[in-house]
């Protein structure tokens, strides 16, 4: 018997058959008859309630279409698939077996164009239980939350010691590396005594200060220390073409500079320790910025000392020494002040002895080459 116009044959995975009709989007299990000539119009809106009890079915009243004004559960498939699932999931308390009718047949009753039909029987699960998509929306962001507030919490005992550390050195990196280039270049010029210096950028060294300028010196005053005395000798060698350079000064020039900025605070302050002074008394910091600074004279002096003169050498080496001397004396030596005697002889020798020991070396150890 052949169906009626629009409508197709379609199978379950059990063998049972239903009807789809693609023009009104309708959905059913009983076969489609051939309407009869001068037949109710309404009958074709209704199923026939003796076909199966498996199928939820629905006839509607004359007053329920004229005045619709109350939400009406239907096997009716819509364009949107919202209202298809609120409704859908409205009647799945009401019906002994439902069918999810969301997609178009395609062979398979509840099939899903885009995913499998298990996933669609967990959302139908969850929607059920909590009334409908929306609550299965809000069930889902809930877990979701739940899902990260637990791998946060698995994780904080170890997280919370890593950002404490990690706060505590960023805050004192930031402390000692935030400077511009014009507060390096103003804090340089402190190290010239003529012309005078700003009075308020020596205060602000004192107040607040950096490593920034002090590494970069300490670093360039490294190089420029190996390269000069290495082209020194290189100058003075009487075959320059079968020359080697000294590559073992450079760990020397580093031994001395960095050595020296670590070793004058660590000594400062296993000197508080054994005379019971405190510690709030010194500022390391401010020993160590102003240490690094004092090197800079080194720069200048070992680019003059290139000059293949002996006397002139040891005339920019005791100049830059100076320079340097001046400046701690300046910046350093008289913020000093502590109750003993020999541990304030201490503080103030240690920087001293850092300065001559760079210069002194550098004048007598690089430029002592062999001229072969």
């Amino acid at each position: 018997m052949s169906l009626p116009p629009n409508w197709q044959r379609y199978t379950t995975d059990e063998g049972k058959e239903y009807y789809h009709n693609a023009a009104t989007n309708k959905t059913q299990w009983d076969r489609p008859m051939l309407p009869e000539a001068n037949s109710d119009p309404l009958a074709a809106l209704s199923m026939d309630s003796g076909s199966t009890s498996d199928v939820f079915q629905y006839k509607p009243t004359a007053a329920e279409l004229e005045v619709p004004s109350r939400p009406t559960a239907s096997l009716e498939m819509t364009s949107s698939n919202q209202a298809l699932d609120d409704l859908f999931m409205n009647s799945a308390s009401g019906a002994a077996e439902t069918v999810s009718l969301k997609d178009m047949p395609s062979g398979q009753l509840g099939s899903s164009s885009a995913g499998s039909s298990s996933s669609q029987g967990n959302i139908a699960a969850s929607a059920g239980s909590s009334g409908g998509f929306g609550g299965f929306a809000a069930g889902f962001a809930a877990g979701a939350a739940a899902a990260a507030a637990g791998a946060t919490g698995a994780s904080g005992g170890e997280a919370t010691g890593a950002e404490g550390f990690g706060g505590w050195m960023l805050t004192l990196a930031q402390s000692l590396f935030d400077v511009s280039t014009e507060d390096i270049v103003k804090r340089l010029k402190l190290v010239m005594p003529y012309p005078p210096p700003d009075s308020s950028t020596a205060e602000e060294l004192r107040a607040r200060p950096d490593f920034y300028g002090p590494f970069w010196i300490a670093t360039t005053a490294i190089l420029f220390l190996a390269a000069t005395g290495n082209f020194a000798r290189l100058l003075e060698s009487e075959h320059p073409t079968k020359f080697k350079a000294d590559y073992g000064l450079v760990p020397i020039a580093a031994t001395m500079i960095y050595g020296g900025l670590l070793a004058v605070p660590v000594l400062a302050r296993v000197s508080l320790f054994f005379t019971g002074e405190e510690v709030a008394s010194i500022d390391f910091k401010q020993m160590v910025c102003v240490c690094g600074y004092a090197m800079s004279p080194a720069i200048p002096a070992s680019i003059l000392c290139i000059i293949p003169v002996a006397f002139l050498r040891w005339l920019f080496v005791f100049a830059g020494l100076a320079v340097s001397l001046y400046y701690l004396r300046r910046h350093l030596l008289v913020d000093i002040s502590v109750q003993a005697r020999w541990l304030q002889m201490t503080l103030i020798a240690s920087p001293i002895v850092l300065q001559v020991i760079v210069f002194m070396v550098y004048r007598v150890h690089f430029f002592s080459g062999t001229r072969a």
